[in-house]
């Protein structure tokens, strides 16, 4: 049987999927171990990772960025993720972009990424048009950051956009850890492409 190929992961950005988060607590085992799963078959096949923060909705950010979960009052010695290396003068992303951040240095990730965090303003059709300009270079493994809903909830419609978009022209594999923790739904969604795309291209 041929090797899936994954293209693009969708993750919830939560930072309780960062291990000594909750302190003591068990948490997310599931979601984190899936997620975890699914980095080391996009970034198997990618020469460059961009992280899409479809969850920020902040003044809209781009470019390599470094973690941290300061903004959540975790300081780094309690952090179980210890991320990849990056340059001390870097911008910090934003929480869920930097669960991302701290997600690809875990499964081992030093290769070049860019952070896209979404503007509050951003349109469905702007963020859609924008997935279609980062996937248009071959190679680039896409992880987009999601918000965390209550379970049964849809996502915003910027988020939901995105993802029908990646599902229109890859193949998704939909794996849920719902009710886990507080009644939301932790969902990671991969999206493989599909056997008439070659290896390296973008569909669309």
């Amino acid at each position: 049987m041929a090797r899936v190929i994954v293209r693009a992961v969708a993750v919830p950005g939560t930072p309780l999927l960062v291990p000594g988060v909750a302190g003591a607590a068990e948490v997310l085992a599931q979601s984190r171990a899936q997620v975890l799963d699914a980095l080391r078959e996009l970034v198997r096949d990618a020469q460059r990772v961009v992280v899409l923060d479809c969850a920020a909705r902040s003044g809209g950010r781009r470019g390599p960025m470094r973690p941290g979960l300061d903004a959540a009052g975790v300081e780094p010695r309690w952090c179980g993720w210890r991320g990849r290396g990056a340059a001390a003068d870097l911008a910090v992303a934003g929480l869920p972009a930097s669960v991302a951040l701290l997600a690809l240095g875990q499964v081992g990730w030093d290769g070049p990424v860019e952070v896209v965090e979404l503007a509050a303003s951003t349109t469905a059709q702007t963020a859609v048009n924008l997935l279609g300009e980062i996937r248009s270079t071959p190679g680039t493994g896409l992880v987009v950051v999601t918000g965390v809903h209550p379970s049964g909830a849809d996502g915003a419609p910027v988020e939901q956009a995105v993802l029908a978009a990646l599902a229109q022209d890859l193949d998704g594999l939909v794996q849920r850890a719902s009710g886990e923790y507080e009644e939301r739904c932790y969902e990671v969604v991969r999206f493989a492409a599909r056997a008439s795309t070659p290896l390296g291209a973008s569909p669309g």
